[in-house]
Protein backbone atom coordinates (compact mmCIF):
# COMPACT_ATOMS: atom_id res chain seq x y z
CA UNK A 1 0.00 0.00 0.00
CA UNK A 2 1.17 3.32 -0.87
CA UNK A 3 2.66 5.68 2.04
CA UNK A 4 0.88 9.05 1.89
CA UNK A 5 3.53 10.65 4.04
CA UNK A 6 7.21 9.51 3.81
CA UNK A 7 9.84 11.40 6.24
CA UNK A 8 13.55 11.59 4.96
CA UNK A 9 16.61 12.33 7.18
CA UNK A 10 19.48 13.10 5.44
CA UNK A 11 22.71 14.59 7.13
CA UNK A 12 24.19 17.65 5.49
CA UNK A 13 25.99 17.19 2.29
CA UNK A 14 25.17 13.33 1.77
CA UNK A 15 23.36 14.26 -1.55
CA UNK A 16 20.20 15.32 0.07
CA UNK A 17 19.40 17.09 -4.01
CA UNK A 18 19.88 13.27 -5.12
CA UNK A 19 17.30 11.34 -2.67
CA UNK A 20 14.88 14.87 -3.08
CA UNK A 21 14.81 13.81 -6.87
CA UNK A 22 14.24 10.15 -6.16
CA UNK A 23 11.09 10.80 -3.65
CA UNK A 24 9.72 13.89 -6.34
CA UNK A 25 10.11 11.00 -9.32
CA UNK A 26 7.95 8.42 -6.92
CA UNK A 27 5.25 11.50 -7.25
CA UNK A 28 5.44 13.33 -3.20
CA UNK A 29 5.58 17.10 -2.74
CA UNK A 30 8.62 18.20 -0.80
CA UNK A 31 9.05 19.60 2.63
CA UNK A 32 12.19 20.84 4.61
CA UNK A 33 15.74 21.23 3.81
CA UNK A 34 16.20 21.24 -0.01
CA UNK A 35 14.90 23.62 -2.21
CA UNK A 36 12.49 21.56 -4.64
CA UNK A 37 11.68 21.99 -7.98
CA UNK A 38 8.72 22.89 -9.51
CA UNK A 39 7.72 19.01 -9.78
CA UNK A 40 8.29 18.76 -6.48
CA UNK A 41 6.04 21.71 -4.96
CA UNK A 42 3.37 20.22 -2.56
CA UNK A 43 0.32 19.37 -4.92
CA UNK A 44 -2.85 20.03 -2.59
CA UNK A 45 -6.43 20.12 -4.08
CA UNK A 46 -9.06 22.40 -2.78
CA UNK A 47 -10.97 19.87 -0.85
CA UNK A 48 -7.85 18.80 1.11
CA UNK A 49 -7.30 22.53 1.89
CA UNK A 50 -10.49 23.22 3.25
CA UNK A 51 -9.74 19.41 5.33
CA UNK A 52 -6.78 20.93 6.45
CA UNK A 53 -8.24 24.51 7.64
CA UNK A 54 -10.87 22.72 9.35
CA UNK A 55 -8.55 20.25 11.45
CA UNK A 56 -6.25 23.12 12.26
CA UNK A 57 -7.25 26.64 11.93
CA UNK A 58 -8.81 28.18 14.71
CA UNK A 59 -12.82 28.25 13.57
CA UNK A 60 -13.33 31.82 13.25
CA UNK A 61 -9.90 31.83 10.65
CA UNK A 62 -12.02 28.77 9.18
CA UNK A 63 -15.80 30.35 9.05
CA UNK A 64 -13.87 33.76 7.15
CA UNK A 65 -12.68 31.36 4.10
CA UNK A 66 -14.96 31.39 1.37
CA UNK A 67 -13.10 29.07 -1.50
CA UNK A 68 -15.82 29.70 -4.02
CA UNK A 69 -16.17 33.27 -3.48
CA UNK A 70 -12.22 34.46 -3.65
CA UNK A 71 -10.77 30.97 -4.84
CA UNK A 72 -7.07 33.17 -5.19
CA UNK A 73 -7.50 33.84 -1.56
CA UNK A 74 -8.66 30.59 -0.57
CA UNK A 75 -5.48 29.31 -1.49
CA UNK A 76 -2.98 32.37 -0.12
CA UNK A 77 -4.17 32.04 2.85
CA UNK A 78 -3.90 27.42 2.81
CA UNK A 79 -0.57 28.33 1.50
CA UNK A 80 0.20 30.08 4.68
CA UNK A 81 -1.70 27.42 6.77
CA UNK A 82 0.58 24.69 4.98
CA UNK A 83 3.81 26.86 6.42
CA UNK A 84 2.32 26.90 9.79
CA UNK A 85 2.08 23.42 10.01
CA UNK A 86 5.16 23.06 8.57
CA UNK A 87 6.70 24.95 11.42
CA UNK A 88 4.44 23.19 14.03
CA UNK A 89 5.85 19.97 12.98
CA UNK A 90 9.60 20.80 13.03
CA UNK A 91 9.38 21.91 16.53
CA UNK A 92 7.54 18.65 17.28
CA UNK A 93 9.91 16.41 15.73
CA UNK A 94 13.12 18.39 17.05
CA UNK A 95 14.39 19.13 14.13
CA UNK A 96 17.36 21.38 13.17
CA UNK A 97 16.36 24.93 12.21
CA UNK A 98 14.80 25.32 9.47
CA UNK A 99 13.61 28.45 7.76
CA UNK A 100 15.31 30.76 10.62
CA UNK A 101 12.23 29.52 12.47
CA UNK A 102 12.25 29.96 16.52
CA UNK A 103 11.77 26.13 17.48
CA UNK A 104 10.68 27.59 21.00
CA UNK A 105 7.68 29.73 19.99
CA UNK A 106 7.42 29.50 16.08
CA UNK A 107 3.81 30.62 17.23
CA UNK A 108 4.40 33.94 18.01
CA UNK A 109 4.75 34.82 13.94
CA UNK A 110 1.36 32.79 13.12
CA UNK A 111 -0.07 35.10 10.55
CA UNK A 112 -3.43 32.34 10.75
CA UNK A 113 -4.93 31.63 14.39
CA UNK A 114 -4.49 27.37 14.60
CA UNK A 115 -7.05 25.51 16.82
CA UNK A 116 -6.64 24.70 20.35
CA UNK A 117 -5.34 21.08 19.34
CA UNK A 118 -3.43 21.98 16.19
CA UNK A 119 0.24 21.14 18.37
CA UNK A 120 -1.19 17.70 18.87
CA UNK A 121 -3.04 16.39 16.37
CA UNK A 122 -1.58 13.10 14.72
CA UNK A 123 1.01 13.44 11.93
CA UNK A 124 -1.59 11.19 9.51
CA UNK A 125 -3.45 14.02 9.32
CA UNK A 126 -1.06 16.64 7.84
CA UNK A 127 -0.90 17.17 4.14
CA UNK A 128 -0.68 13.97 1.77
CA UNK A 129 1.84 12.85 -0.91
CA UNK A 130 4.02 14.62 1.03
CA UNK A 131 7.51 14.07 1.64
CA UNK A 132 9.46 15.91 5.05
CA UNK A 133 13.02 16.00 4.59
CA UNK A 134 15.09 16.77 7.59
CA UNK A 135 19.31 16.93 8.18
CA UNK A 136 18.86 15.43 11.44
CA UNK A 137 15.91 14.75 14.56
CA UNK A 138 16.49 14.37 17.89
CA UNK A 139 15.16 11.32 19.06
CA UNK A 140 15.15 12.66 22.58
CA UNK A 141 13.36 15.75 22.21
CA UNK A 142 10.82 14.56 19.24
CA UNK A 143 7.17 14.48 20.27
CA UNK A 144 6.32 11.09 22.36
CA UNK A 145 2.52 11.01 20.51
CA UNK A 146 4.84 10.92 17.13
CA UNK A 147 6.68 8.22 18.03
CA UNK A 148 3.58 6.17 19.43
CA UNK A 149 1.51 7.09 15.89
CA UNK A 150 4.75 5.65 13.82
CA UNK A 151 5.02 2.44 16.15
CA UNK A 152 1.58 1.96 15.60
CA UNK A 153 0.65 2.50 12.56
CA UNK A 154 3.86 1.94 10.69
CA UNK A 155 3.49 5.27 9.31
CA UNK A 156 4.76 7.69 8.23
CA UNK A 157 7.61 5.47 5.93
CA UNK A 158 11.26 6.72 7.35
CA UNK A 159 14.17 6.65 5.03
CA UNK A 160 17.58 7.56 6.11
CA UNK A 161 20.16 8.60 3.10
CA UNK A 162 23.80 8.53 4.27
CA UNK A 163 27.25 9.13 2.63
CA UNK A 164 30.83 8.27 3.75
CA UNK A 165 31.49 11.43 6.37
CA UNK A 166 35.31 11.92 4.90
CA UNK A 167 33.22 13.00 1.57
CA UNK A 168 30.44 15.03 2.86
CA UNK A 169 32.86 16.99 4.95
CA UNK A 170 34.88 17.93 1.91
CA UNK A 171 31.34 18.65 0.27
CA UNK A 172 30.35 20.84 3.31
CA UNK A 173 33.92 22.63 2.97
CA UNK A 174 33.03 23.80 -0.73
CA UNK A 175 29.68 24.46 0.03
CA UNK A 176 30.52 27.15 3.13
CA UNK A 177 33.57 28.46 1.30
CA UNK A 178 30.99 29.36 -1.59
CA UNK A 179 32.93 27.21 -3.74
CA UNK A 180 30.08 25.23 -5.51
CA UNK A 181 29.57 28.64 -7.32
CA UNK A 182 26.43 29.55 -5.42
CA UNK A 183 25.87 32.41 -2.31
CA UNK A 184 23.54 31.24 0.15
CA UNK A 185 21.99 33.15 3.15
CA UNK A 186 21.11 31.07 5.80
CA UNK A 187 22.01 31.36 9.69
CA UNK A 188 24.61 30.38 11.28
CA UNK A 189 25.93 28.93 8.21
CA UNK A 190 26.35 32.17 6.33
CA UNK A 191 27.01 34.27 9.14
CA UNK A 192 29.78 32.40 10.90
CA UNK A 193 31.43 29.42 8.89
CA UNK A 194 30.91 31.01 5.32
CA UNK A 195 32.98 34.12 5.79
CA UNK A 196 35.68 31.69 7.95
CA UNK A 197 36.32 29.16 5.08
CA UNK A 198 36.03 31.50 2.29
CA UNK A 199 38.97 33.82 4.24
CA UNK A 200 41.70 30.46 4.28
CA UNK A 201 43.59 30.52 1.11
CA UNK A 202 43.49 27.15 -0.40
CA UNK A 203 41.30 23.57 0.09
CA UNK A 204 43.91 21.57 2.54
CA UNK A 205 43.74 24.62 5.27
CA UNK A 206 39.40 24.99 4.96
CA UNK A 207 39.91 20.97 5.73
CA UNK A 208 41.84 21.25 8.82
CA UNK A 209 39.81 24.40 10.29
CA UNK A 210 36.64 21.89 9.58
CA UNK A 211 38.27 18.79 11.31
CA UNK A 212 39.50 21.33 14.55
CA UNK A 213 36.04 23.38 14.96
CA UNK A 214 34.35 21.59 16.97
CA UNK A 215 30.84 23.72 16.38
CA UNK A 216 30.76 22.27 12.38
CA UNK A 217 27.69 20.71 12.21
CA UNK A 218 28.85 17.18 10.27
CA UNK A 219 29.33 15.14 13.72
CA UNK A 220 26.65 16.19 14.56
CA UNK A 221 24.01 15.06 12.19
CA UNK A 222 25.30 12.07 11.84
CA UNK A 223 25.62 11.15 15.34
CA UNK A 224 21.90 11.82 15.49
CA UNK A 225 21.66 9.02 12.36
CA UNK A 226 22.96 6.44 14.01
CA UNK A 227 19.87 5.23 15.87
CA UNK A 228 17.91 5.26 12.33
CA UNK A 229 20.50 3.51 10.29
CA UNK A 230 20.14 0.63 12.82
CA UNK A 231 16.29 0.56 13.13
CA UNK A 232 14.80 -2.12 11.64
CA UNK A 233 11.13 0.41 10.75
CA UNK A 234 13.69 2.83 8.73
CA UNK A 235 14.52 2.32 4.93
CA UNK A 236 18.53 2.90 4.19
CA UNK A 237 20.04 4.52 1.20
CA UNK A 238 23.44 5.62 0.66
CA UNK A 239 25.11 8.50 -2.03
CA UNK A 240 27.02 5.66 -2.93
CA UNK A 241 24.02 4.05 -4.31
CA UNK A 242 22.02 6.65 -5.85
CA UNK A 243 25.14 8.33 -7.78
CA UNK A 244 25.09 6.08 -10.27
CA UNK A 245 27.70 6.37 -12.61
CA UNK A 246 27.64 9.97 -13.32
CA UNK A 247 28.64 9.73 -9.62
CA UNK A 248 31.36 6.65 -9.96
CA UNK A 249 29.34 4.25 -9.12
CA UNK A 250 26.90 1.66 -10.55
CA UNK A 251 23.81 1.40 -12.38
CA UNK A 252 23.30 -1.80 -10.81
CA UNK A 253 23.39 -0.73 -7.27
CA UNK A 254 21.53 2.73 -7.94
CA UNK A 255 18.80 0.68 -9.72
CA UNK A 256 18.53 -1.59 -6.45
CA UNK A 257 18.49 1.58 -4.17
CA UNK A 258 15.31 2.55 -6.20
CA UNK A 259 13.38 -0.04 -6.01
CA UNK A 260 13.90 -0.84 -2.29
CA UNK A 261 12.75 3.30 -1.77
CA UNK A 262 10.45 3.07 -4.21
CA UNK A 263 9.19 -0.37 -2.59
CA UNK A 264 9.33 0.68 1.38
CA UNK A 265 6.85 3.76 -0.03
CA UNK A 266 4.67 1.73 -1.19
CA UNK A 267 4.70 3.06 -5.31
CA UNK A 268 5.04 1.02 -8.09
CA UNK A 269 6.98 3.42 -9.89
CA UNK A 270 9.59 1.68 -12.74
CA UNK A 271 13.35 2.17 -11.32
CA UNK A 272 14.54 2.41 -15.16
CA UNK A 273 12.68 5.63 -15.54
CA UNK A 274 13.61 7.15 -12.35
CA UNK A 275 17.12 6.70 -12.54
CA UNK A 276 17.78 8.53 -15.14
CA UNK A 277 16.50 11.89 -13.42
CA UNK A 278 18.60 11.84 -10.28
CA UNK A 279 21.82 12.92 -11.43
CA UNK A 280 20.63 16.80 -11.71
CA UNK A 281 23.82 19.24 -12.00
CA UNK A 282 21.71 22.14 -11.74
CA UNK A 283 20.89 21.53 -8.11
CA UNK A 284 21.17 24.09 -5.75
CA UNK A 285 23.85 22.24 -3.65
CA UNK A 286 25.97 20.60 -6.65
CA UNK A 287 29.54 20.62 -6.99
CA UNK A 288 30.91 17.69 -7.92
CA UNK A 289 28.65 15.00 -6.52
CA UNK A 290 31.23 12.10 -6.72
CA UNK A 291 32.30 9.14 -5.02
CA UNK A 292 35.90 8.84 -2.62
CA UNK A 293 36.61 12.83 -3.54
CA UNK A 294 37.87 12.92 -0.02
CA UNK A 295 41.09 10.86 -1.63
CA UNK A 296 42.05 13.60 -3.55
CA UNK A 297 41.96 16.08 -0.87
CA UNK A 298 42.64 14.66 2.35
CA UNK A 299 46.68 14.74 4.04
CA UNK A 300 47.98 12.23 6.03
CA UNK A 301 47.32 15.05 9.00
CA UNK A 302 43.63 15.05 7.76
CA UNK A 303 43.36 11.46 8.01
CA UNK A 304 44.65 10.83 11.31
CA UNK A 305 42.55 14.31 12.52
CA UNK A 306 39.52 12.76 10.72
CA UNK A 307 39.93 9.05 12.47
CA UNK A 308 40.62 10.97 16.03
CA UNK A 309 37.36 12.42 15.76
CA UNK A 310 35.04 11.01 13.62
CA UNK A 311 36.70 7.27 13.04
CA UNK A 312 33.68 5.90 14.64
CA UNK A 313 31.19 7.09 12.22
CA UNK A 314 33.32 5.37 9.62
CA UNK A 315 32.46 2.42 10.92
CA UNK A 316 29.36 2.67 12.18
CA UNK A 317 28.01 3.66 8.69
CA UNK A 318 30.19 0.86 7.07
CA UNK A 319 32.81 3.12 5.67
CA UNK A 320 35.97 1.87 7.39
Amino acid sequence: MRQERVIVVSPRKSGTHLVQKLMTALGYGIYGEPVPPESGRAAVSLRERLELAERFLHPDEFAALDVREDTKEFIRRTDRLLIQLGWIWQTRLAARNLSNVDLIRPEIDFELRMSEDAWTRPFWQTAPRLCWIFHSLDIWRMDQKFLNEWTTRQAPAMVLNHRDPRDALVSMANFFSGKSGITFRRFPESAVFGPILANLPDMESRITYMLTDPTIPLLHDYEAAVSWYHHPQVCKVAFEELAGPEGGGSRARQLAAVERVAGWAGTDADPEAVVGELFDRRSFTFHKGRIGAWREVFTARHSALFDARFGHLTDMFGYA
